[in-house]
């Protein structure tokens, strides 16, 4: 009993409560242990939680917020490194994070200017210092100040296009007069103009052709505010307003290798088939129906360019089991004097068929048995990327200790699970744009297992049928 869980246990956890009041036992002469470090506001508007991401240093952390379990550990050590308990508790457990005056400034530095962003231009930060003996809490007292606020807010947009676009988005701007000066806003309110144009036609657009004038008025806390979109400059120095792509034509390639280069020319393929006017290259086979292609795609020929319907595209590829790696190229190109892009969807096949096994042992209360089990899928059935999966599990277990008489004295199970989805919503009387807007799964299956204990006997069957999909990236629907 000397030497039981429960001893060692309660050994550990003394020796870890007397190593927590030793935390410093590793700390040089001269330099001390970063204990604690503080942000306090006196604006409830700037939360602390907000801007701690600023901190350069970060105490060691705490289990429960109360113990330091991990320098502890490490405490635990001794001084000769040679030895290897000492090597394993310090690679266990974490090192002593020693303050840093120049990380202290330079924090000061960036929590000034985070505050400062959030429109407090008179802001002022002010670092204090606790000392007891090698132990140093560190604190930032952030004094706010009255907040600068955007008196007119004005916009110089010169392409009367996308002039037109942004008056007709304006109700979802994050901008308004009275509002705080807050750097971050105007970031973001760039963001949300070039997702928006992204989506309608302006392929190459970025944030950075969005930029701001803000002039104060003096002594008054106010800024007039203007917002202004840059032109293209060309590789001549022209300028020139921003262009709108159309979509020209989608083909998909198939036996895309994502070592090789990207470049069209020089992907190998050998043959086509065209399925209602998108061509689809493959090479020696085509491992899946043109339909199961065609009726994934979130983009047509004709298309303004719209870089939320790519993203779909992406995650309906990337639901298909028979595909490994896919990516969507485009390729500008010229048609009537309008800018066009050429697409083509790259696809590269997985491993269709695979066998996994699996093996376990099981200790009972003393009864030790062993289980194992044999699965077999195939991920493209049908040519439409299909998953099929079967898989057999058998378990045995000695039982000890039994009263009384048994038909049996041992447990047994047998079972069997399969399983079939079709990365589409199969159901009768519906059209195919239904079926293609909701881009539902379909999932069949069956299962048995049987059980045979000293005390019973039984047999257990099931049958499924289930849908999935999803409208909302974080919305997800199931019926069974």
């Amino acid at each position: 009993m000397r030497n039981s869980p429960l001893n060692i246990l309660f050994y550990l956890l003394i020796s870890l409560i007397l190593a927590s009041c030793a935390t410093t036992k590793h700390v040089p002469d001269g330099s001390f242990l970063l204990d604690e470090v503080k942000i306090t506001t006196d604006n409830k508007n700037i939360k602390p939680s907000n801007l701690t991401p600023y901190l350069r240093q970060i105490p060691n952390a705490k289990w429960f917020s109360l113990f330091k379990t991990q320098l502890s550990v490490y405490s635990l050590s001794g001084k000769d490194s040679t030895k290897w308990i000492n090597r394993a508790l310090r690679k266990i457990g974490d090192a002593p994070v020693l303050y840093d005056e120049y990380e202290a400034l330079r924090t000061e530095e960036e929590l000034l200017k985070a505050v400062q962003n959030m429109g407090y231009m008179s802001a002022a930060i002010e670092s204090k210092v606790d000392i007891k003996k090698k132990k140093l809490k560190l604190s930032y007292d952030i004094t706010a100040g009255d907040p600068y606020t955007v008196q007119s807010l004005n916009l110089d947009i010169q392409d009367s296009l996308i002039a037109d676009y942004l008056k007709m988005d304006s109700i979802n701007s994050l901008l308004a007069e009275g509002m705080i000066f807050d750097v971050n806003v105007l970031d973001a309110e760039r963001q949300r103009i070039t997702d928006y144009l992204l989506r309608n036609g302006y392929y190459k657009f970025n944030k950075e052709y969005i930029v701001y004038t803000a002039d104060t008025v003096k002594n008054t806390g106010l800024i007039d505010l203007t917002m202004h979109l840059l032109p293209v400059k060309t590789a001549t120095g022209a300028l020139e307003p921003h262009r709108q792509y159309h979509i020209n034509k989608v083909g998909f390639i198939t036996d895309y290798d994502v070592l090789e280069s990207s470049v069209l020319s020089n992907i190998e393929v050998t043959d086509s088939v065209n399925y209602k006017g998108y061509p689809i290259y493959y090479k020696d086979k085509l491992y899946l129906r043109p339909n199961t292609l065609v009726d994934n795609l979130t983009f047509h020929d004709g298309d303004l360019y719209n870089a939320r319907r790519v993203q779909q595209m992406y995650r309906y590829l990337g639901r298909l089991n028979a595909i490994k790696y896919n990516n969507i190229r485009f390729f500008e190109t010229e048609r009537n004097d309008s800018a066009m892009l050429d697409a083509y969807i790259m696809l590269t096949k997985s491993k269709h068929k695979s066998v996994s096994f699996e093996i376990e042992g099981t200790n009972s209360a003393g009864d030790l048995g062993a289980a194992a089990s044999v699965s077999f899928r195939h991920r493209n059935l049908f040519k439409g990327s299909e998953m099929f999966m079967v898989r057999f599990r058998g378990a045995y277990e000695v039982i000890t200790g039994l009263k009384g008489d048994y038909n049996s004295n041992n447990y047994t199970e047998l079972g069997v699970e399969t399983s079939l989805n079709f990365p589409n919503f199969l159901f009768p009387l519906l059209n195919s744009d239904f079926k293609r807007r909701i881009h539902a799964t379909t999932e069949f299956g069956l299962q048995y297992n049987y059980q045979l204990r000293p005390e019973f006997s039984r047999t257990m069957a099931s049958a499924s049928w289930s849908y999935k999909w999803s409208r909302r990236q974080r919305i997800h629907h199931r019926f069974d």
